[in-house]
């Protein structure tokens, strides 16, 4: 866990917001860290909004243009795969903190560079400059709520944390909005393309400032941890996973992460392509009136639900809060089979019913996650979390896509109702079980010990 000096004086845990703080952290400390989070959930989804203009005004072929994003998009997912426990194991061993500076300076340059690229190639590798500093930053903002909230807080903690990651997402549309505001000042398209992009950039490089002053220092290693090698901390974190409990969190995560993405991806897309098609709405005019409504309604849930679930999640279990939150998912995504027309008035309702369900999913399996992994292998335990998630987003996007295309718009969301159904009925399972063992005298101790890991 993540430390201060300790004193006498401040050695006693803080609460802030509701929640309750490890011993060591204060209050700084956590609002700093959300502050951190608020920058790393924008960059999330900022390239998504901001690259298809780029594209163009790079000159690369429309026809060339979607591969040219998906390829991106899978180098991206790819990169997180590989160094996302890397980066976890890696924070074990040297601290949050510089792990998570690094990610967002890195992605900071990252952006600043990204529409100086003269061809293909150079985007490519500016990209790959932004998977990396982005693989540490996402992976340090779901480790370090671990260090920082206490126990019987975790709910709560992880709670805010969506929040200030939904906040996070209003960024992506501000930046959007800035080219055509420099343009309008005189700016040729290019400029007002890469001045976009380096206010982008400069917030990650100011998120970077303010968390190497604000995060608490370096984690406090056991004897045994500080022998360890990096691979042995990495393989440590791995191991995790025949926890019971770890392994649900990690299937949490694959559909929590997918949700957010199948949402992302076609929420949106559904409604541009019903406006134009069916209506005889422009793209501009679709994408206006038909999907910022609708896609509002789904962030509206989305703030409603991660605070809803970060208090169910400190009231009951973590396993059957991630019941309750995937059993919600799985009837809401796989209720959009049922819609002929998305722009339909109750279709509203259904996305803000969505935006509950999606965070939930999220917030509950990150309470999980954070509750069970060994504190020797915190940072790796939690980077493979990370792992399931980016498989999740793959499937989410990529044969989202597919889905989507070939089969009908609601496809993709039905697929993530039966996953979300399948971890719901795990959970009960999995709850039945520990309640089982809880119960046998001769199993108490056991079911104590492997909660305690």
């Amino acid at each position: 866990m993540d430390t201060n000096n300790l004193t006498p004086n401040n050695q006693a845990s803080r609460s802030w917001l509701g929640a309750q703080l490890a011993a060591g952290i204060s209050r700084g400390n956590f609002a700093t860290y959300l502050f951190a989070v608020f920058i790393s959930s924008g960059y999330a989804g900022a390239l998504a909004v901001l690259q298809p203009g780029l594209l163009h005004v790079m000159g690369i072929a429309q026809d060339t243009q979607a591969m040219v994003t998906g390829y991106l998009s899978a180098m991206q997912e790819l990169v997180f795969i590989l160094l996302l426990g890397s980066a976890g194991a890696l924070s074990d061993r040297i601290g949050r903190r510089p792990v998570y500076v690094f990610g967002l300076a890195l992605t900071g340059i990252g952006f600043v560079l990204y529409p100086h690229a003269s061809s293909i190639t150079q985007l490519f590798a500016y990209r790959m400059l932004v998977a990396v500093g982005s693989a540490a930053m996402i992976g340090m903002m779901v480790t370090v709520v671990a260090d920082y909230a206490s126990e019987s807080s975790r709910g709560r903690a992880n709670g805010l944390q969506a929040l200030a990651a939904t906040l996070g997402a209003f960024i992506p549309p501000i930046l959007a909005s800035l080219p055509q505001v420099f343009s309008g000042r005189g700016m040729d398209e290019l400029a007002a393309q890469q001045l976009t992009f380096a206010v982008g950039g400069a917030l990650g490089i100011v998120a970077a400032v303010v968390a190497l002053f604000g995060l608490a220092p370096r984690v406090i290693q056991t004897a045994s941890a500080a022998r360890e090698s990096l691979a042995q901390t990495l393989l440590g974190g791995l191991k995790a996973a025949r926890d019971p409990q770890t392994a649900l969190s990690y299937g949490a995560a694959f559909i929590s992460r997918g949700d957010l993405a199948v949402t992302g991806a076609f929420i949106s897309l559904w409604l541009v392509q019903y406006g134009t098609r069916e209506l005889g709405m422009t793209a501009s005019e679709a994408m206006f009136q038909l999907a910022v409504p609708r896609v509002l309604a789904t962030v509206a849930g989305a703030l409603l639900g991660s605070v809803i679930m970060g208090r169910i999640a400190d009231r009951t279990s973590r396993v059957n809060a991630v019941a309750l939150a995937s059993g919600l998912a799985a009837i809401v995504y796989s209720a959009v089979f049922l819609i002929q027309d998305p722009t339909a008035n109750w279709v509203i309702g259904l996305l803000f019913v969505m935006g509950i369900a999606e965070i939930s999913a999220f917030v509950s399996s990150q309470a999980l996650v954070g509750q069970q992994a060994p504190e020797a292998y915190r940072g790796a335990t939690i980077g493979f979390f990370g792992v399931a998630g980016a498989f999740g987003i793959l499937l989410g996007t990529s044969g989202g896509g597919v889905l989507f295309a070939k089969v009908s718009p609601s496809a993709p969301f039905v697929l993530f109702g039966f996953l979300n159904f399948a971890v719901c009925i795990w959970s009960i399972w999995l709850s039945k079980r520990l309640t089982r063992q809880t119960t046998t005298p001769e199993s108490s101790t056991v079911s104590a010990v492997a909660t305690s890991q």
